[in-house]
């Protein structure tokens, strides 16, 4: 083909690339040609330079490609104050949940910067939040557009009134549960919504879902008519279950059932629904998840920052369960993520079995990527780098000592890979980090905003921690 007959495109990203595709292919010395945000081809740098001009070029012979990371599960309006859970126990209700509620509009949105920032930084294209504040829901949805990060956003707000008797006071308590009339479906009348405007199936950067954030706080309604939802606009209904024994108490309390046994009582369980956590889940439940085709939202970091439990892994993946790994605000940082879980379960898993095989790499690489994707329902759109789907993928410094004499690429990227030999990360054809520099975040500005948002929550839950902030 001639220079005169080469088509012209948006760019050609030229390396070492791992595709993630059907067949996990890398191809040495290859090439992606992107036009308008989108993958028109990829495979050898010879085929691709011969039928594609680009007017721009990233990358080169010593660089790795490879799809952006996809953090399946993570809060935004965390981001201020998850230093401030460090050695507390329990912190979720006591200090991460009224350190969110004091934010406001603006302040929520300086939080979708930080977290985004994190994000870009160490090569995550897709971001899963879950949000519960009816209130910041305008200021994160537009944040996330001004940033261009790929997003699924998870709306939902809480229908129900419950009480949890705890341990010492059962004697004499009873835990109960007590739905609000008519929450439910005034509620779900914003999601679907927000589904029509964002569909989970569309090509656009964000996609909606429907987030029913745990059985305590959520009706019977709610989850039926949200799991109809769900199926009706092809999307996810997202439930941390499974998350903490003070969840299986109440279930076993209220409903005589374990959670995920309680989820298949409302007939929920099946390829929509993404279980967040499990932790706790028992064979039987786990059995459940993977009959109806369910999905798993993994955090491995989150397993130690709150000591609840570490998940039997290799037995979800055993029993086909597809699993996606998540950051919930620990790390920010997928490399952290997959490092965090080959070391969590191998020591849990492998070492008490003398199984290598426990968690292979190339496992844990799809779990941050594809199976993330498919967890998602956006793997039309991302996941792997192959035709048709959007350019969201990194540019990684091949000639990083790490990297060097590279013999099996999947374990170097999961054990030795981290976001110091990111080069650039792209979405949808879109540089938003490049060298140190972020393309869309006003760095200064949120230098600002982060240090005078941390400082209020900090004020607002310092007298909620157990233990005395250090002074260091």
């Amino acid at each position: 083909m001639t220079a005169e007959q080469q088509r012209p495109v948006q760019m050609i990203a030229r390396g070492k690339i791992v595709t993630m595709d059907t067949g996990r292919r890398i191809i040495e010395d290859g090439a992606i040609a992107i036009d308008k945000g989108v993958i028109l081809a990829v495979g050898t740098n010879a085929e691709i330079s011969a039928r594609y001009s680009p007017a721009e070029e990233l990358g080169g012979s010593d660089a790795l490609l490879m799809p952006g990371f996809i953090d399946a599960h993570t809060h935004c309006t965390q981001c201020f104050v998850r230093g401030l859970t460090s050695g507390e126990l329990p912190m979720i209700p006591r200090i991460y949940n009224p350190a969110q509620r004091v934010l406001t509009a603006a302040e929520a949105a300086s939080t979708v910067r930080l977290l985004s920032a994190q994000m870009l930084r160490a090569g995550v294209t897709t971001l899963c939040e879950g949000t519960l504040n009816p209130d910041h829901e305008s200021a994160i949805l537009e944040t996330l557009e001004e940033v261009g990060i790929r997003s699924v956003l998870a709306r939902g707000r809480a229908d129900q009134d419950f009480h949890h008797a705890s341990l010492y006071s059962q004697i004499n308590d009873r835990s109960w549960a007590k739905a609000r009339d008519g929450e439910a479906e005034a509620d779900l009348l914003r999601t679907e919504a927000l589904l029509q405007r964002f569909p989970s199936r569309g090509n656009g950067l964000i996609h909606a879902a429907v987030n029913a954030s745990a059985l305590l706080g959520f009706s019977p309604r709610y989850f039926t008519d949200g799991a109809a939802l769900a199926r009706r606009f092809d999307t996810t209904l997202q439930v941390h279950t499974g998350r903490d024994r003070e969840e299986v108490e109440f279930c076993l309390d209220v409903w005589k059932r374990r959670p995920i046994e309680r989820l298949y009582d409302l007939g929920v369980v099946d390829e929509h629904l993404v279980a967040v956590h499990a932790v706790l889940a028992s064979e039987q439940e786990i059995e459940i998840l993977a009959a109806g085709n369910a999905a798993l939202a993994h955090s491995p970091i989150e397993c130690v920052a709150n000591l609840n439990a570490i998940p039997n892994l290799p037995r979800f993946r055993a029993a086909g369960i597809r699993v996606a790994l998540g950051c919930d605000n620990q790390a920010n940082d997928m490399f952290a993520t997959m490092r965090a879980a080959w070391l969590v379960h191998g020591a849990r898993w492998g070492v008490e079995r003398f199984d290598a095989e426990f968690l292979p790499a190339g496992a844990l690489l799809e779990m941050a990527t594809i199976e993330s994707a498919s967890c998602l329902r956006i793997e039309h759109v991302t996941g792997s780098l192959e035709a048709g789907k959007a350019a969201d993928f990194l540019v990684l410094d091949g000639t990083a000592p790490h990297f060097m004499a590279a013999q099996d690429v999947p374990s170097e990227l999961v054990r030795y890979g981290s976001r110091a030999e990111i080069v650039q990360t792209i979405v949808a054809g879109r540089v938003l980090y490049d060298r140190g520099n972020f393309t869309t975040i006003d760095m200064q500005a949120l230098r600002e905003e982060a240090s005078a948002g941390a400082d209020k929550v900090r004020q607002e839950v310092a007298s909620r921690r157990y233990r005395p902030l250090p002074a260091f």
